[in-house]
Formats: structure tokens, sequence, C-alpha cells
């Protein structure tokens, strides 16, 4: 994993020779607040702008230029909430919230840098199309969002196939580890931040991937799903924005969007649950239960009963007597030490504390034996 939470959050523990004990990765939220949040996107990014475009253009003379350009001002207007809002939370409640390992304000979260630059690209049709008369071009710009998504999932499979080392912090990683399957990191900072689970849940998903090599795969095949459905979203928008007319592209596009949206998301959740039943089919055909209870149980019995070597994930006995093991890179396993690496930065925290505070002391005490010395003469 990365140098983030080893012995701590990472592993996997044991109870007893048949059963594994994993962190489980359960969160509660409200529909109606995912509801709320999904109309508020409708009504930006396809209602207005629709509602503005077709009614104004039937009901005043006003030219297909001006009308690109209410639209491409309608368009970024759910984007001037939500990215600032999840900016403000993820900085000003950054020990709550945060990358783990870090509480620089500016080392922000994988999901943020990506949803940032995507926007700076989704920027450049809305500003330009109107500018230039390049009407089809404010139609990519759904897909000038869409596709820098993807070209990061995929940069994130390149590198972890070729074992490229990070230049800079990813989320929770330090620099210098090897990058993770893009959806690892979206799983790890949208609860985190966005459903306000904070930096337990980040350990409890380092210590699921660290622990489970089929919840490894799951990451993977989840990235690799999500750069072909970008592929196909930024392939249909193509041809519907250079073969068909205006009027009905206009529409379609931006529409097309929230389709898309939500069939992606149906497939991701269905190859979700196949991928959390192969997981437990993986363990049962070595002969353990797999248990997913709480990070500090995973802990506890971690300490009492399992015997870790570095590097090396111990399966419990199979049923013939033979011991499994999965070996894992070090650079898989960049992620196993992320509270012991917590710990000493706050070690190191308290220590200055500790003797800012005794520096302190120590002139006060001094000053008081100045005062003395001068009253004395």
């Amino acid at each position: 994993m990365s140098t983030h939470e080893h012995k701590s959050s990472s592993s996997m523990s044991t109870t007893n020779k048949n059963t594994v004990v994993v962190p489980a990765l359960k969160f509660t939220y409200r529909w109606s607040y995912i509801l709320l949040y999904v109309v508020f996107l409708i009504v930006c990014n396809v209602l207005i702008p629709c509602l503005l475009f077709y009614l104004l253009q039937t009901f005043t003379p006003i030219t297909t230029k001006e009308l690109i350009g209410i639209g491409s001002a309608a368009l970024g207007l759910s984007s001037c909430f939500d990215a600032p809002f999840r900016l403000f939370r993820l900085t000003r409640h950054r020990p709550d919230f945060g990358p783990i390992g870090t509480d620089v304000w500016w080392h922000l979260d994988f999901v943020m840098w990506s949803y940032t630059f995507a926007l700076l690209v989704f920027a450049f049709p809305l500003a330009i199309a109107p500018a230039i008369a390049f009407y089809n071009f404010f139609l990519m710009s759904t897909m000038m969002l869409v596709g820098p998504i993807g070209v990061v999932f995929l940069f994130s499979l390149i590198a972890g196939h070729y074992q490229y080392r990070l230049p800079v912090r990813c989320s929770s990683e330090p620099i210098g580890t090897v990058m993770k399957p893009a959806a690892f990191y979206c799983l790890e900072d949208v609860p985190a931040v966005d459903f306000k689970l904070g930096r337990d849940f980040r350990r409890c998903v380092y210590g699921r991937y660290d622990a489970s090599p089929p919840f490894r795969q799951l990451m993977l095949d989840l990235t690799v799903y999500w750069v072909l459905m970008s592929a196909v979203y930024c392939g249909i928008t193509a041809a519907v924005t250079w073969a068909a007319p205006l009027n009905f592209a206009f529409g379609w596009v931006l529409g097309q969007l929230f389709m898309w949206a939500f069939v992606s998301a149906v497939g991701c959740y269905f190859l979700s649950k196949r991928g959390l039943r192969r997981e437990e089919a993986w363990w049962a055909q070595r002969g353990t239960t797999l248990v997913k209870g709480s990070l500090s149980e995973s802990n506890s019995n971690e300490k009492t009963t399992t015997t870790k070597a570095p590097n090396i994930i111990i399966s419990p006995p199979t049923g013939n007597g033979e011991e499994d093991l999965d070996r894992v890179d070090g650079s898989e396993r960049s992620g196993s030490t992320l509270i012991d690496q917590e710990r000493v930065d706050q070690e190191k925290v308290r220590e200055g504390e500790k003797n800012t505070k005794n520096d302190r002391d120590e002139r006060a005490m001094t000053n008081n034996d100045h005062s003395l010395d001068e009253k004395r003469d």
C-alpha cells in the first residue's frame, strides 16, 4: 500500500484459524440529500440552460451567438457552489476530513485536484465558443468535463502497471509511492469529505486494500470500467455534436450527461457487488471466513493473534494444512503505515509544543530573577 497505516489499520487479522477480520467500509447517508443534490445539478446544467436557449430562441430576436453565451454562463453555475464548498470543508476542517499524514492546507485530496483540473478544461469551450462563434465547440463542453477524468483514471492504470512513483502527494499517499488505481482514491476521498466520515474512513480503506487481494482487484476493475465508460461518453457526444443540428444537439448533449451518469452508476453498483462476492469466495476457497469488522476489532485481534512478516499477507491454513502466502511488493503496501506516520508527526508536534512551553517558562523565571535583583539593588 503506501507508507501510512501498517500494523494498526491495514491488515488482515485472524481471530482463529478459520476467520479473517478486515475493516468494514459501511457508511450511512440520507437519500434525500443525494436526491436534492442531483436535482440541483439537473436544474443548473439542463433545465435552466435549455429553457433559456429554446424560449429565447423562439420568442426573442436574439442571435445564436448571444444564446450560446447565455448558455455558457448558466452551464457553469453549479460548479460555482459545489467545488468551493468542498474545498472549504477540506481546508477549514482538515484535521477531521483531510488526507492522512499531512495537515498542510494546500495538500488537497485526489478528487479535489482531479475535479479542479476537469473544471479548468471544461471552462475552455464555455469561454471560447461564444467569442469565436464556434457553436459545436460549446457542445463539447460536457465532454471536456468527463474526458479529463477518464484521462486521469487511465494514467493511474499506466502508472501502476509500470510502477511509476509519484513525484507529489496523492490523497494520503506520500511522495515516492506507486500510484494505485484511481477508483481507490475516489473511494477514500468522497466518503471522507463529502459524507463527513473523516480520517477514520480513510484508514479503513487503506486497511481493506492492504488486507484483501480481491479488494485490490476490484479497485482495478472499477478504474478500467470508468475509463471505458468515459470513452463511450466522449464518443457519443462527439458524434451528436458534429452530426446533429444545433437545436437538437443542445438539449440532447446536456441531458445525455445525466443519462450516462445514471447508466454508468448502475453498472458500477453491480460490478462492485460482484467484486465483493468474489472477495468472500476468494477467502472461502482458502478455508477462511471473511469478517468485516470495525477498525478497532481488526487492530485488537491482530495484536493478540496474528504474526505478520513485512510485505507478506499470511492467510490462515487451508484445509489441506498448507499455508497460503500472497506476496505483495513494497509498492503495493505503500499505504500500510499511515497511522504510524501520523503518530510520529503528532509526537513531533507535541514535543515541539513542550519545548516551546519550557522555553517560555525558563524566560519567565529569568525575568523574575532579574526583577528581584533590581529590587534588592
